[in-house]
């Protein structure tokens, strides 16, 4: 149930995001200020698009063939380059620890990281599309194991600050094939993840 609740959640924040976005496309432009989603820098005080943030991911687990359900997956602060309105660059390291069961019963901690690029272009306002490259490792007493994987999706921000900005995305993973070591075989397959965070320019 709590699974479910948080599924919930996590999409009616995209909906909420992504309805704003619209609305202030649709808005009219004419002498009106729409925050930093602007081609005018300057009229926000922006001198350089590079922004500093950071951002929860909620996944379907880790990896495919873990037994982790719906939860949080990552902790990802981020640097880029976001163009408004154009589009941007970003580079993140994500990290959390989880247990997993072992045979014998007892459990054993995996520390999960993971390096993130990504990439996304605007299409609408402050809708935008995204692909994703990360390079996943694990760590722990079973065995060590690193993979890539690749990601598609769409997002939406809401401008809060001239210069700070809230954004939410979701994006199907393909992950590539790699050996589990609980499991003790090789796995391969696709997962979903939603992403919550922040950004704020940084001059």
């Amino acid at each position: 149930m709590k699974r479910n609740n948080l599924f919930v959640a996590i999409l009616l924040a995209v909906f909420l995001l992504t309805g704003n976005s619209f609305a202030q496309a649709a808005a009219p432009a004419a002498g009106g200020f729409t925050g930093v989603a602007t081609a005018d820098q300057s009229a926000t005080g922006i001198r350089t698009p590079l922004f500093l943030g950071a951002a929860l991911g909620f996944g379907s687990g880790t990896g495919v063939g873990t037994s982790r359900g719906l939860g949080l997956r990552q902790i990802e602060p981020m640097i880029g380059v976001w163009l408004p309105g154009i589009g941007f660059l970003r580079a993140g390291y994500g990290f959390s620890n989880y247990e997993e069961d072992v045979e014998d019963g007892d459990d054993a901690e995996v520390e999960h990281s993971d390096f993130d690029i990504e990439l996304g272009v605007h299409l609408l306002g402050e809708l935008y599309v995204t692909g994703a490259y990360s390079r996943v490792k694990e760590l722990s007493d079973v065995g060590d194991v690193a993979w890539n994987e690749w990601g598609a999706g769409f997002g939406t921000l809401l401008n809060i600050f001239s210069k700070t900005m809230l954004f939410a995305e979701v994006s199907y993973r393909w992950v590539l094939d790699h050996y589990d070591p609980f499991m003790d075989k090789d796995v391969s397959g696709s997962r979903l993840q939603f992403n919550i965070g922040f950004a704020s320019y940084v001059f």
